[in-house]
Formats: C-alpha cells, sequence, structure tokens
C-alpha cells in the first residue's frame, strides 16, 4: 500500500510539472494560431522524442528531458525556435518573422500570461477551501538576533505584518527574507496575559554565516503529538495508546494532570510545558483526541484516549562546567530589570558558591515569583557584586547547536566553556579518565535507530540517520546544546574528543537519579491553524493578490540574489525542486496546488528575464526592432542568443551542482 502511494505522489508530481510547462506552450500555441502563424512542431521537454504524433499541420511530442518545452513555429531559426529567421521563409504570410512586430510581442509575452493565469486559479481555489497554514506564532527567539533585542517572546502571537492580518509563518519568513538593507518591518503581536496587541518594529539581518536575512524566531509547537520515543532518561517505558486505525495520524493533548488529580483543559504547548516542568518528577494523566493531520476527528475512531505519561531523568555524564560570561540579555526581561550586564559571570546564587549552568533554569523556574540573589563577577570590580532578580515561569526551551545555555525565567543567555571544572566520583566520565582542567573539543552522537509505535521490531526506524558531531573548539556548537540534543534519544555511548588525546573517548552516560527532565518522549508538531474558506468573490482577489505578491517576491528574490542579501546557497535546480515537490504531493491537494502555483509563477518570471534565448530575450529583440524600425542583425542576434544560452546553461549547472552539494552534505557532512 504504501508503495501504490509512492507511486502515486510521483505521478503527481510529473503530472503537474509537466502540466506546468504545457500550459506556458499552449499560451505560444494559441496566439500563434490566432495570429494565423503555422506551428510545425509543439513539444513537452528537449531531446529524444519519447511519444509523438501528427495532427493537421502540426507535430505534438512529448520528450526525453522534462526541463521545458517549445513550440516551433514556420519562420523561427533552430530546433526550440529560437535564433535569427529562416531565409528560406522570406514572403511567407505564415511565417512568424513576417507578422507584425505586435502580433510577435503576443506570441511572445502569451506563456508568461498562461503561467499567471495558472498560479492565480491555483490560489484562488486554495482560499476557496479551508486549509492549514503553520501558524504565525513565535516558538523560540535566538540569543542576540533582532527579534531578541526588540523583545519578542516564546508564545507571542504573530496577527499583522506591516498591517497585513491573517499572516502565517510562510509570510513571516517571506517578509524578512526578501527585505531589503535597512527595511523596518512592523510586527502586531497578542501576548498572552496582555491586553492590548502590542507592536515591535525590527529590521532584519544577515549575520556573515548566514544564507538570508533573519529576525531569529522559530515557529512554535502545537499540542498535536505525532510520535512518541522513550528518552535516554525515561522512568518506565513509555507507550501511547496508538489506535490500530491507521486513519489516526495524532493524538491531540487536550487535558492533563499529575497522576491522581483530575485532569484540566489545555490550552496551548507553553500550558502543557509549564505543566510537566513544574510536575516534572511526577507521572502525569494525560487525555488525547485522535484526529488526522489536518485536526479532522476520525469517524468511527474513540472520541478520546486516556494513558498516564512517566517522568523521565537526565542522563549524566558526570562533567560539570563553570558559567562562562553572560552573553544576551533581553530588554525588559527580570535579568535587564535586575541590572545584569553583558560580561556578568554568575559565581553564586542565594547562599551556595557552587553554579552548574545547565541546572540553573530549572532552579529558575522553581522560584519563579519569588526573589533571588545572584553574585556576579564584573569587569572593573574587584569584588563580586549582589543583584536581586524574580524569575517569571517561562520553562525551558531546546537551544540550537551554535546557542549558550539559556536561563529563560531571567530573559539571558550564559557561555558555558567546553573546560571541565571537576568530574564526579565514580560517574562514567571519572571511569573514562576524564579529569579537571580537560577540554572537550568535539562530542559525536552515533546513528541509532527508535522505537515504531506499534513496538513491532521488524519496523524499527532510524530517529537519528547518520552521526551528529557537536564541534566545541571552533564555536559551531556548544556543550549545552550536544547536551540537550542526547536527552530524548535512546541511551546509547557518546564520543568525546578531549584536547590532547589522540583517539576518541567513548562514555555511555548514566541516568541522573534526582534531576528530572521536562521532556517526557513526546514528539509534539509545529502549531498550524485552520484558515477559513472564502466566498467566490473573496477568493478571486485574494488569489490576484498572491499572484501580485508572489510575482513581486521573486522580482526581490533575485534581486537579493544579486546584491548579495540572499546566498546562492538559497538556488535550486531541479535535483532540489523534486523533494519539495515530493513533500507538497503527499501533504494534500492544497500544498500541492500552491507548489505548482509558485513553480508556474517562477517559470513566468524567470522566462520573462531579458535573456535570449528566454521569451524575455526575444521580447528584448522584438521592442529592438520596434525603435529601428527593422530587424536586428542577423550578427547580433546570434551573439546574444549565445550569451543568453552561456548563461542560463550556466545558471542551471550552479543551480544542480548546489543541489548536488546540499545531498551530499546531508549524508557526509
Amino acid at each position: 500500500m504504501e508503495t501504490l502511494i509512492w507511486l502515486f505522489n510521483i505521478a503527481k508530481v510529473a503530472l503537474g510539472l509537466g502540466f506546468v510547462i504545457f500550459i506556458h506552450e499552449l499560451g505560444h500555441f494559441i496566439l500563434a494560431k490566432w495570429n494565423g502563424v503555422k506551428v510545425e512542431k509543439f513539444s513537452i521537454g528537449f531531446g529524444r522524442t519519447l511519444f509523438g504524433f501528427t495532427r493537421g499541420e502540426t507535430e505534438y511530442v512529448l520528450a526525453a528531458i522534462p526541463l521545458g518545452g517549445f513550440v516551433k513555429m514556420l519562420g523561427e531559426g533552430g530546433e526550440a525556435g529560437e535564433g535569427p529567421p529562416d531565409p528560406t521563409t522570406v514572403g511567407d504570410p505564415r511565417a512568424f518573422n513576417n507578422k507584425s512586430v505586435g502580433a510577435r510581442m503576443a506570441i511572445i509575452s502569451a506563456g508568461v500570461v498562461m503561467n499567471l493565469i495558472l498560479g492565480f486559479v491555483c490560489f484562488a481555489y486554495i482560499f476557496g477551501q479551508e486549509r492549514e497554514v503553520t501558524a504565525a506564532k513565535v516558538g523560540a527567539v535566538v540569543a542576540n538576533s533582532p527579534a531578541f533585542e526588540a523583545g519578542l517572546r516564546p508564545g507571542d502571537d504573530v496577527v499583522a505584518i506591516d498591517g497585513r492580518g491573517d499572516v502565517a509563518f510562510r509570510d513571516l519568513r517571506a517578509a524578512v527574507s526578501l527585505s531589503t538593507r535597512g527595511q523596518v518591518i512592523h510586527f502586531t503581536v497578542e501576548r498572552p496575559g496582555v491586553e492590548r496587541p502590542m507592536d515591535f518594529a525590527i529590521e532584519p539581518r544577515r549575520d556573515a554565516d548566514a544564507d538570508q536575512p533573519t529576525i531569529g524566531v522559530r515557529p512554535a509547537y502545537s499540542l498535536d503529538v505525532g510520535d512518541d520515543q522513550p528518552p535516554a532518561g525515561a522512568v518506565e517505558p513509555l507507550k501511547l495508546p496508538w489506535p490500530e486505525d491507521k486513519r489516526v495520524e495524532l493524538l491531540v493533548v487536550s487535558a492533563a494532570a499529575p497522576t491522581g488529580e483530575t485532569p484540566a483543559a489545555i490550552a496551548s504547548y507553553e500550558d502543557f510545558q509549564r505543566l510537566s516542568t513544574r510536575n516534572r518528577d511526577k507521572a502525569l494523566d494525560v487525555v488525547f483526541q485522535p484526529r488526522t493531520f489536518v485536526g479532522k476527528p476520525v469517524p468511527g475512531a474513540p472520541e478520546e484516549l486516556k494513558a498516564t505519561v512517566p517522568p523521565s531523568r537526565f542522563v549524566d555524564f558526570g562533567l560539570r562546567f563553570a558559567p562562562g560570561p553572560i552573553t544576551a540579555i533581553r530588554e525588559g526581561s527580570p535579568a535587564d530589570a535586575a541590572g545584569f550586564k553583558l560580561g556578568d559571570v554568575i559565581v553564586g546564587v542565594d547562599d551556595r558558591d557552587e553554579v552548574q549552568p545547565l541546572r540553573l533554569p530549572l532552579e529558575c523556574f522553581d522560584r519563579a515569583g519569588s526573589p533571588m540573589t545572584f553574585r556576579v563577577k564584573r569587569e572593573g570590580a574587584a569584588e563580586p557584586i549582589e543583584l536581586t532578580a524574580t524569575p517569571d515561569d517561562t520553562p525551558p526551551s531546546h537551544p540550537l547547536p551554535m546557542e549558550d545555555q539559556e536561563v529563560p525565567g531571567l530573559g539571558l543567555y550564559l557561555a558555558v566553556p567546553p573546560t571541565v571544572q571537576w568530574v564526579e566520583t565514580d560517574s562514567p566520565a571519572a571511569k573514562a579518565g576524564v579529569k579537571a582542567g580537560d577540554v572537550i573539543e568535539a562530542v559525536t552522537v552515533p546513528a541509532i535507530k527508535g522505537r515504531p509505535r506499534d513496538g513491532d521490531p521488524s519496523k524499527e526506524f532510524w530517529v537519528l540517520p547518520r552521526p551528529q558531531t557537536f564541534n566545541l573548539a571552533d564555536g559551531s556548537a556548544t556543550w549545552p546544546a550536544a547536551f540537550d540534543f542526547i536527552q530524548p534519544l535512546p541511551l546509547q555511548t557518546i564520543l568525546f574528543q578531549i584536547r590532547g588525546r589522540g583517539e576518541l573517548t567513548p562514555i555511555r552516560p548514566e541516568v541522573a537519579p534526582d534531576w528530572y527532565a521536562t521532556e517526557r518522549g513526546l514528539h509534539f508538531l509545529e502549531a498550524h491553524k485552520t484558515m477559513p474558506p472564502l466566498g467566490p468573490v473573496d477568493a478571486l482577489r485574494e488569489g490576484m493578490n498572491e499572484t501580485i505578491e508572489s510575482v513581486g517576491m521573486m522580482y526581490a528574490s533575485l534581486r537579493s540574489l544579486v546584491t548579495g542579501r540572499v546566498s546562492t546557497k538559497q538556488l535550486a535546480g531541479p535535483i532540489g525542486i523534486g523533494p519539495m515537490a515530493y513533500a507538497a504531493a503527499k501533504a494534500g491537494i492544497n500544498e500541492f496546488l500552491y507548489f505548482l502555483a509558485f513553480i508556474s509563477i517562477n517559470l513566468a518570471v524567470l522566462n520573462f528575464l531579458p535573456i535570449p534565448p528566454l521569451d524575455g530575450g526575444q521580447m528584448l529583440f522584438l521592442i529592438a526592432e520596434k525603435v529601428r524600425g527593422r530587424p536586428l542583425p542577423d550578427s547580433a542576434m546570434i551573439a546574444g542568443t549565445y550569451f543568453g544560452l552561456f548563461l542560463v546553461l550556466g545558471l542551471m549547472i550552479f543551480a544542480t551542482y548546489q543541489d548536488v552539494y546540499r545531498l551530499l552534505s546531508g549524508y557526509f557532512f
């Protein structure tokens, strides 16, 4: 059955992309016939003919290389219809080159127009349907990013961008990535606990090692559970009551409470995380609702399912690190209000001189709403100074590989230098010979398989298909990120590169008896929201607006590539487009139509660039002919065509190189 679904999706992709090309060439064909031009060949694809027939005066062909197509009209030069006019057709009234400049312009531009119409029709249909989009809700904010500096917080819901409402995360990403240097984007945000919407003016920034501009936010999670895997420190086996009915694709958390208490309704992922973190040493009784991927009830399935989700502990190596300098402070945070400064080093908390940076986030969460005293070593001060801060109840989050240790309750990040300060006695690290003063240069997590939903060993799959290395020595990764990455995976031996040791040091962590984790093995999916269907008139209007915006976005993307605002690594060729097309086909009709509209509009814009032999280049020749009063010399057209071919082929080769590099780097790097 799965093979049939795979083949069906592949067929959808092939037919969809073929249809986009067909529509483009059909535009040329119809306008050529309309203007009395003889069409000799109508081809979908290039190269050797796979299938063809002749009807009337036209040969219709499906060719082997499905990277375009052409309409060959009488009087055009070259197999694909490009190049100088055919001199043998001089005087033939049905030859393309003997038609008026206006007629030829109409024929040349018809393909682009048809692609725009196709995009418009797809968009209008999509807006007329109920659809699921990734919610423009903030799940995490990257340290020292524009959003962090502006004060955006996890849980903030972006309800408008530059005054435009009903936005999805896709719109947020597009507005940011296509911004110009110095442009400020205005975000209207609804924040839990704040009555009125808040406005944030944020200027996107492209860092030196980034491929495109960003403001530093990641999508939020929902209450939709797509899978469950026992984490490394699971106290008891985790197994959710997945029904045998394969139509059940999600289990949505609707209520939860510590075991023995009555489950209360859960409104958001953030609320569940607070509940789970506050009761992390207890099992939770959780009520789930079986749903499809689009959030619909499954006929015949139970309305609710109940399960007990056990607690989980951290797995620990016995390595202890000292906190480094504070690297980021969010404006308006408890740390900001308390007077913390960048570069401060926390050397004591309340009456303790020992500070474990990885435990500090949970300690601050447990003390939410209560003042805490921090002793801070500040540059220029002879003695540590005391600061009093009252943390909030923001639960810990998962860091990116290069991120420092976040303390969400205080609203700050602090570095954790990879120099071991001490090693716990009889710990796995001590048994492996790690000592105080050792420097951890890299951590490698081996590939590992996970447990399938139904527990059938024959259906095991790779939760980590290839080894993941965190390079701490060059600053591309941090110890907190590596430590966090290990926790949800099955318990296994981890490889450490320690400075001065020629070989990797294998260390198998042990479950920490008194250090409970916040994650319990539930794999939550990104937050989505349902957009209601629009009426016919509104759907057409929104379809037109989306088409115009997509054209503008495409030109903005080209501008950003040329100016260096966006890296050329963002280019995708046929190899890169294939997986995107398959993912869209697999996701459903709306996502697939959106992808086809996107491809169709991209084809229209790219084809109308003033580069021979593209349609835009042919239009450039016609404009020159109109201005001169006669066609350009053959030598000029040939030179222009060859130069354009060189550019187009060079771009295709470069885009394909980027595809291959991404593919290989995903497997080997």
